[in-house]
């Protein structure tokens, strides 16, 4: 029997219909998670589709949004076929996600072991008593003290409520697990915290992780390989020292120049300039990036290129390697 990947996305476009057209958030994206231990970064700027990626691997796209081409898999099983039940299970148990401001979603009203507590008692067969000591281990792993396990997210600051976010992610021993921008409302100190933390579960558990942010600077030390999204579009994946230290695209050598940089307190890298009115607008026709990219050339504004190896597992859609 062929070892089967972890999770798998094959082509896979969702449309969103709005007031003055059809929207693409995901345009034909393709993209594997081979295997538990695999760490994955998805990064690009606001807009860029990252979190329908993310909700795409849950099976969580809601109307007015659709999917209308692709399959996703998982361990050779199609998601997307699930029943009510199936996806349940899914869901929590095999993948798990911290959405993005998760720690502003904890009910006001219950302590943060009793959210862990519920997850427990709704997908597996055990008692309140076991579901309290498994979900005062879990605080505890995520350091939390058993002595502020009953404390209510307003008695907690942002950076406790989202370990105890991450912690219910956890609750059912997912095999990957998906945080949507986990650190983005946190300042720099508890964010390096957080990632830490997630460093460590990861290596504990042997999870899969994808890690989705805007931020490129936040991925150095906790992900091994990187998906460089544009206009719903993966326009570069490899390795993150080989993205990092040598982009092809020109959109992620954009995002290089111009993200923030966690090391720097937050300043910024170089000065960009604003785009232009024209910049902004993504071509229906040929490369989505060719109206911001100084190399574009004449097949760039008739012609869509294709996301293909380029070298040592490199892929690139860029008309400059083909």
């Amino acid at each position: 029997m062929s070892e089967r990947d972890l999770l798998k996305l094959s082509d896979v476009t969702v449309e969103y219909a709005l007031e003055h057209g059809v929207r693409k958030a995901s345009d034909g994206v393709s993209l594997r998670i081979p295997s538990r231990g695999f760490t994955l970064g998805i990064v690009g700027e606001s807009g860029s589709g990252k979190t329908t990626l993310g909700l795409l691997m849950m099976n969580l796209i809601e109307p007015p949004g659709r999917i209308t081409r692709g399959k996703i898999e998982y361990q050779g099983r199609d998601i997307l076929g699930m029943n009510r039940d199936q996806l349940r299970r899914y869901r929590w148990q095999e993948v798990a996600m911290v959405y993005q401001s998760a720690m502003n979603s904890l009910n006001p009203v219950k302590s943060v072991s009793s959210h862990i507590v519920e997850v427990l008692r709704e997908h597996s067969d055990i008692s309140k008593t076991e579901a309290r000591e498994k979900a005062i281990k879990l605080l505890s792993s995520v350091g939390i003290k058993e002595e502020r396990a009953d404390a209510y997210s307003h008695e907690l600051s942002g950076g406790m409520r989202q370990r105890a976010v991450i912690a219910m992610a956890l609750a059912l021993s997912p095999k990957l697990l998906i945080a949507d921008e986990p650190t983005s409302a946190l300042d720099v100190v508890v964010q390096k915290q957080i990632l830490a933390l997630l460093r460590k579960e990861v290596i504990e558990k042997d999870l899969s992780l994808v890690f989705i942010t805007h931020e490129i600077a936040l991925l150095g030390d906790l992900v091994d390989n990187v998906a460089v999204l544009f206009a719903g579009e993966i326009v570069e994946s490899g390795e993150i020292d080989d993205i990092l230290f040598d982009p092809m695209h020109p959109y992620t050598e954009s995002l290089l120049g111009s993200l923030l940089s966690l090391e720097s307190t937050r300043e910024m890298i170089q000065t960009v300039p604003a785009l232009t009115k024209e910049a902004r607008v993504v071509p229906e026709v040929g490369c989505k990036f060719a109206n911001r990219c100084r190399y574009a050339f004449a097949r760039c504004r008739v012609e869509r290129p294709l996301l293909k190896e380029s070298s040592n597992g490199r892929l690139v859609a860029c008309h400059k390697y083909s």
